[in-house]
């Protein structure tokens, strides 16, 4: 866990680089002569580009490729699964809920819903608990208010620890099934995919085009490490 956030990790990795924030890609061009991505705030030009749009992002075809992608490319970013796990952070005014053991599990009366807690008062020493829901339901909460996910959660939480327990005095949300920069928390291997489209994805195409991200790592999918691994791998490419 990183306690301050992951910018943690981002800030040392970039303390080198010439990083542009808010610029959304509408097209990536490559020919023989380099690579040219087109944003909403100009132009960009080099001779290869490391492409780390998330697999929810290509799904959705929100970048235009020109050339479009292979055929085999195309195929495994259709094949392959982009899934959703939301999260729920709850401060407290103190830790009610007593237990030194970092997850706080439940069985729920629908299946999966509110069942794994993180205890982030055992890391952190703030009172604070995290609900983890995924599939249909983790979909289904994007489409509540804050306030309705709040009463959700504490529903379950008064399931476990009886109606007394006090209202949150904050809380956070994440939706990443809507947040169009994204479409989607990881991948998965979804009926009728293979590891092998991982491999596809991975591919570069010709010297122009190279690929990273969590769904390009087949051997550690769906994880930051994976992700960084797969940025590393790309690298190692382009040297080559």
């Amino acid at each position: 866990l990183f306690a301050n956030g992951y910018d943690e990790l981002f800030a040392q990795l970039a303390r080198t680089l010439d990083v542009r924030m808010g610029h959304i890609v509408r097209r990536i061009e490559s020919n023989r002569r380099g690579v040219r991505v087109l944003s909403d705030q100009g132009e960009f030009s080099a001779q290869q580009a490391v492409i780390t749009l998330p697999l929810g992002v290509l799904k959705a075809g929100a970048v235009e490729f020109s050339p479009t992608l292979l055929s085999a490319k195309q195929g495994a970013i259709e094949r392959l699964g982009m899934g959703v796990l939301n999260k729920t952070y709850l401060r407290f005014p103190s830790a009610f809920w007593g237990d030194q053991h970092e997850f706080l599990d439940r069985i729920s009366q629908r299946t999966g819903e509110w069942a794994e807690w993180l205890n982030l008062d055992y890391y952190t020493g703030q009172p604070v608990l995290l609900g983890f829901n995924a599939g249909s339901y983790g979909r289904k909460i994007e489409q509540m208010s804050d306030r309705q996910v709040q009463t959700a959660a504490m529903d379950a939480l008064r399931t476990m620890y009886g109606r007394s327990i006090p209202s949150p005095d904050a809380l956070l949300i994440t939706r990443w099934g809507s947040d169009p920069f994204a479409y989607g928390s990881y991948s998965h291997i979804a009926t009728g995919a293979t590891p092998e489209d991982c491999d596809i994805l991975a591919a570069p195409i010709g010297d122009r085009l190279f690929f990273a991200g969590e769904h390009t790592n087949r051997t550690y999918p769906s994880t930051v490490h994976g992700a960084l691994l797969s940025g590393r791998r790309a690298a190692a490419e382009i040297l080559d």
